[in-house]
């Protein structure tokens, strides 16, 4: 089953997947354009009972540790947001500024010769420093999966980025993909407030489509190298912490994601604890919460988890 979850991250890579599921027996499925991706048992999910449209979660890769990846860096904080920070500077580019960020400092030239697994589906912040590795940023950002590449810059600039570009292959098609100038036009002027701009728009791009489930990549890549227990819920209502499709993966020592946080999270890791001890390999629970129920949650609502061992 691990195969599966490497197979699910990498389909991820290149976009949204569908999910089936079978909530009887637990199996489940990934799809994309109706084509099956991979499954996690050799059961036939033909007939699901949860169908649910799935994207990574925004991780943002920023090329410049300047004042607007700064303030951009701030804004992404603020929404629980991965970021990875590549710059030069060790002045700029370090843990007083970016603390909850993965910084790699070195050349552009050393940074953009190496892939980088821990990042799916990245949307990607060009602004260097003097604007003179744009280009170089822009080309690797081309050639990745990739789910935003944004670019800032005066017109004559970008044009200029996008001839060097084409000179190494890059196609008009796949300019297309790229938002530059990068954010909202809104007017912004100060560092904080084109910071505003471009995490709208990538907001707007992440969240175009509503119905679709973002999930923490993180857990699928622990899950298909670890044993355990995927607990996700597939139903949830009224004022529940957490909405269908949040999942968390529990090991003997280890906890990846989370369902909601509080006693719901606290029974879930108890469960998932004790199927690891008994060999149980699939459960669902179902929880109202509410003051008056075993939980004592208080924020009303109703959720469903399933939990399966991989």
């Amino acid at each position: 089953m691990s195969e599966y979850y490497a197979r699910f991250l990498e389909a991820l890579a290149h976009g949204s997947v569908q999910r089936r599921t079978d909530l009887k027996t637990g199996s489940e499925a990934i799809y994309c354009d109706d084509n099956l991706i991979c499954k996690d048992s050799d059961d036939t999910v033909s007939e699901p009972d949860l169908s649910e449209d799935i994207m990574v979660q925004p991780h943002l890769v920023l090329f410049g540790a300047g004042h607007i990846g700064k303030a951009l860096y701030d804004l992404a904080v603020l929404q629980d947001m991965k970021v990875t920070v590549l710059d030069p500077r060790d002045d700029q580019n370090n843990e007083q500024r970016f603390p909850k960020a993965t910084r790699l400092v070195g050349e552009y030239e050393e940074l953009l010769d190496k892939d980088y697994p821990d990042i799916v589906a990245p949307y990607y912040c060009i602004f260097t420093h003097g604007h003179r590795f744009d280009s170089r940023c822009l080309l690797y950002a081309l050639r990745h999966p990739s789910s935003y590449i944004g670019m800032i810059g005066s017109r004559a600039k970008i044009e200029h980025c996008f001839d060097q570009v084409r000179e190494n292959g890059i196609t008009d098609n796949l300019l297309e993909r790229v938002y530059s100038p990068i954010g909202l036009p809104i007017n912004a002027v100060t560092p904080q407030e084109i910071a505003v701009s471009i995490m709208a728009q990538i907001i707007s791009v992440f969240r175009k489509n509503k119905s679709i489930i973002t999930i923490d990549a993180s857990v699928l890549a622990k899950a298909a190298t670890k044993p355990g227990i995927m607990a996700r819920i597939v139903r949830s209502s009224g004022s529940a912490p957490r909405s269908t499709g949040s999942m968390m993966f529990v090991t003997e020592n280890d906890i990846v994601g989370t369902v909601g946080g509080g006693s719901i999270e606290s029974h879930t890791i108890q469960i998932a604890r004790q199927m690891l001890g008994t060999g149980e390999s699939l459960r669902i629970e179902h929880h109202t919460l509410t003051a008056d129920q075993p939980l004592g949650m208080v924020c009303g609502g109703d959720s469903t988890i399933l939990l399966k061992r991989v």
